[in-house]
């Protein structure tokens, strides 16, 4: 882990070690993410109404940029490495925020009153499905950028 590496130099960046690029191109991921869930549920709606329509639109670009972030978590574990080898479970605070997080975020939307406060709306099986694969595809696409640097060798100097 972090605690058997040297530590940085005092005029070394947080950003060295590929943590810039990272922060990039997965920001832009998870931008692509949730504007195609948003592009999904405006090409394929539920409603009839205009005002129906842009509302799930919303709803589901919210769930999935939520969903993300939760997911995600264990993706910066480690610029290079998988989030298998890392280890999923290994910080047990981080283990509980996790689904404490995720019970906390889908009272917003599922809990009537909680949905109005947030003005999302009720979101249909069909929809979560969308919503779950939008947001488990951070996981895929950034192991699949790690899988590369790590055959190209970018990881020799990664923090």
């Amino acid at each position: 882990g972090v605690m058997t590496h040297k530590p940085r130099g005092r005029k070394s960046n947080f950003f060295d070690g590929g943590v810039f690029g990272a922060i990039i191109y997965q920001g832009i991921f998870q931008t692509m993410l949730v504007l195609g869930v948003y592009g999904w549920a405006l090409l394929f709606p539920e409603h009839q109404s205009h005002t129906e329509i842009h509302a799930d639109a919303l709803t589901m670009a919210f769930a999935t940029l939520g969903l993300i972030q939760l997911l995600h978590a264990f993706n910066v574990k480690s610029v290079y490495q998988s989030i298998f080898k890392v280890g999923l479970f290994t910080n047990k605070t981080f283990n509980w925020s996790i689904p404490v997080a995720f019970v906390l975020f889908v009272v917003t939307i599922l809990v009537p009153g909680f949905n109005n406060l947030f003005h999302v709306s009720h979101l249909s099986l069909t929809q979560w499905m969308v919503v779950a694969v939008g947001a488990l595809m951070i996981v895929v696409l950034v192991e699949i950028v790690k899988a590369v640097q790590r055959a190209l060798g970018k990881d020799k100097n990664a923090i």
